[in-house]
């Protein structure tokens, strides 16, 4: 550990520390605890001075060497309190230098909104934080980790939380990774030749710092966020197929082509079935499911029935899907042995595409269904959604136990609702970035399939015989599960969460119409290996999975902007995670074998036991050699245990 907190000291001291000001394009001034590097001598206000951050330095390696004495308390739980509070100090110092640098930017960027200067023309702007500081965090974190680890069961601790540490460490590696791509390919922001190595070295980390500043950007932005669920929700819905599948054994890999026979159900249903909305659109999300179940229970069928792995059939379906797509989309007038056969699918037009969707198929945006339309919000339907949290929350008290889960969620919903109901609506101006967000009613849906998943499979008798099927089949089938149905079953399941996935792209306008499209992005369905690998196939990190994706595609399109950097950095982080996640995150083996992490749990688990204190020997000093081997026998007492029967092993030979 000694190595680690030196290379951490010395590493803080040769990068970046505060960005003070950053230009479009990335050419910024930088402070290091040393100096400050200036590449294309920008203007620095009077009123910036960073040189505390020296003091800082210096109270960083006392900080270290704290640490390091820590290892001599005796106690462990003493140490492990020694360390949680200098892991503690640490953030608190990070913390405190952060507020001390933004405040500073804030006096002076004050000083030149009161003289009227532009918000775009400030005199510090886009000012952050670097790897210095980042650094200081994650080393403060590391020191509580590192405590915990040594405490009594820390071992057992991480391994008990293999489902988080796994993929936090396979994203870790691949961010690193990518870091080095980036330093290699990539000059440093502002580089120009005649500049001198420490100047190089800087430059260098900036770049790095900003690319991924970049890519994560969009959660610091409203309408990077609703962007970013934009791109998550379709990788729910494709995660949750592939997931399925793994729990029950199977290797779903044909999610594209139940995604597209979803979306050809969808848009059959939607552009010709005529009703009421609240009857067609229930209709076209359900042709949705079934489109794609259909199309996962022919691999599911084949495998049961004839033995064909699921692997072979699903690619194979792809294809067909592909194609069965482009027959009914890609012209209106085929001949078949000389019959001219018309299909009134395709929409007039080069392009293939499909007729719009009637209005009453459509799925709202989010924001309106939210209720905000024309400048005023509607809080009916906030305020019923609500009422019904509040009113399931309420069941937990003593009060709202004697009303039932249903008829409390019920009644706060019905309170919402009137409330929502009497209220005027209020004006509100929503910015145009955010208006422009395809982000509609279908992640509502995704969040209720992975609410829904969860529930089946892990509180349901047919989610235990499925999670049964993947983990021993064998096993399984002795019980009583009929593996065939199961298989069929598991793989239709899987298909239906894949084809719901066209409720974003055909029925919530999620390719920018209303309509069926040959631009429909079925590499989603690739992308949901990644995602359930990452997710650990659990619906939570599932979810949490395909939001971080959604972030990073989005801070892709940014990063290309300003950097020039290819978007398929991304792709390259995707396809990083999934290697080392299949790697197990090149941890040891107990965090992926469950076997060993069951047995590094009951190790943990054991009582401790009690020292046991050694009689003193009565030493005796004879002047028989002879008798030199009863010398050291302690007297026999009533406590002591009868001796043990002498066996034929002990008996000396004739």
């Amino acid at each position: 550990m000694a190595w680690v907190l030196l290379l951490a000291g010395l590493a803080m001291g040769v990068t970046p520390w505060l960005v003070i000001k950053r230009e479009f394009g990335g050419v910024g001034i930088l402070a290091t605890v040393w100096n400050v590097v200036n590449p294309q001598e920008l203007g620095i206000p009077d009123g910036m001075d960073v040189s505390w951050l020296g003091g800082c330095y210096a109270l960083i390696w006392v900080w270290l060497g704290l640490i390091w004495g820590s290892r001599w308390c005796l106690s462990p739980w003493r140490r492990w309190r020694w360390r949680l509070g200098l892991g503690i100090g640490g953030i608190l110092l990070a913390v405190g230098m952060a507020v001390i640098f933004f405040r500073q930017v804030e006096a002076i960027n004050q000083v030149a909104r009161a003289a009227g200067v532009a918000a775009n023309r400030l005199p510090l702007r886009r000012s952050s934080v670097s790897v210095g500081w980042l650094l200081l965090l994650l080393t403060s974190g590391g020191v509580i980790g590192w405590g915990r680890w040594q405490l009594g069961g820390g071992k057992a601790w991480l391994v008990r939380h293999r489902l988080v540490v796994i993929p936090v460490v396979s994203l870790a590696v691949a961010v690193v990774l990518g870091a080095g791509m980036v330093w290699i390919l990539r000059p440093g922001l502002g580089w120009a030749a005649g500049m001198g190595a420490w100047t190089w070295w800087i430059l260098k980390w900036d770049l790095v710092t900003y690319t991924f500043q970049l890519l994560f950007q969009p959660l610091t932005q409203a309408a990077g966020l609703m962007q970013s669920l934009v791109l998550a929700t379709p990788l729910v819905y494709t995660g949750l197929a592939v997931a399925v599948g793994f729990h029950g054994g199977l290797f779903n890999i044909g999610a594209p082509g139940q995604l597209t026979l979803g979306a050809i159900a969808a848009m059959l249903v939607g552009v010709y079935c005529p009703g009421p909305g609240w009857l067609v659109l229930p209709l076209a999300i359900t042709a949705s499911a079934l489109g794609g179940a259909l199309w996962g229970a022919i691999p599911g069928w084949l495998k049961a029935r004839f033995g064909t792995h699921e692997v072979i059939n699903t690619i194979m379906l792809n294809y067909i899907a592909a194609s069965l797509f482009l027959f009914l989309l890609g012209a209106n007038e085929y001949t078949f042995f000389g019959t001219t056969i018309t299909l009134p699918f395709k929409a007039p037009g080069s392009e293939a595409r499909s007729l719009e969707l009637q209005p009453t198929a459509q799925i709202p945006l989010l924001l309106h269904l939210l209720g905000f339309r024309d400048g005023l919000w509607d809080p009916t339907l906030t305020l019923m959604v609500t009422g019904v949290l509040l009113g399931w929350l309420a069941t937990y008290t003593p009060v709202g136990k004697k009303l039932g889960l249903i008829p409390g969620a019920l009644l706060g919903g019905c309170l919402g609702g009137v409330l929502g109901w009497l209220l005027p609506g209020i004006p509100v101006v929503i910015p145009p970035a955010l208006a422009t967000v395809r982000l509609n009613g279908s992640l509502i849906l995704a969040l209720l399939a992975l609410v829904g998943i969860h529930f089946y499979l892990w509180h349901t008798q047919a989610g235990y015989e499925i999670r049964a099927m993947g983990l021993a089949p064998a096993a399984a089938a002795y019980g009583g599960v009929n593996l065939k149905w199961q298989t069929v079953w598991v793989m239709a399941l899987a298909g239906s969460l894949a084809g719901l996935a066209a409720t974003h792209y055909v029925l919530g306008g999620g390719i920018d119409e209303y309509r069926l499209k040959q631009s429909l992005p079925v590499s989603v369905g690739f992308d949901g290996i990644a995602v359930a690998l990452m997710g650990q196939n659990q619906p939570l990190g599932i979810g949490l999975t395909a939001f971080l994706f959604g972030v990073l595609l989005t801070g892709g399109l940014q990063l290309n902007l300003e950097l020039g950097i290819s978007r398929e950095l991304v792709t390259v982080l995707q396809a990083v995670i999934v290697l080392v996640i299949a790697a197990g995150g090149f941890l040891p083996r107990y965090f992926t074998d469950p076997l060993l992490a069951a047995q590094v749990e009951r190790n943990a688990s054991l009582p401790i036991p009690p020292p046991v204190a050694q009689k003193p020997e009565t030493i005796v000093v004879v002047s028989d050699p002879d008798s030199a081997l009863d010398a050291t026998v302690p007297p026999p007492t009533r406590d002591d245990p009868p001796p043990p029967p002498l066996q034929s092993d002990h008996l000396p030979p004739n």
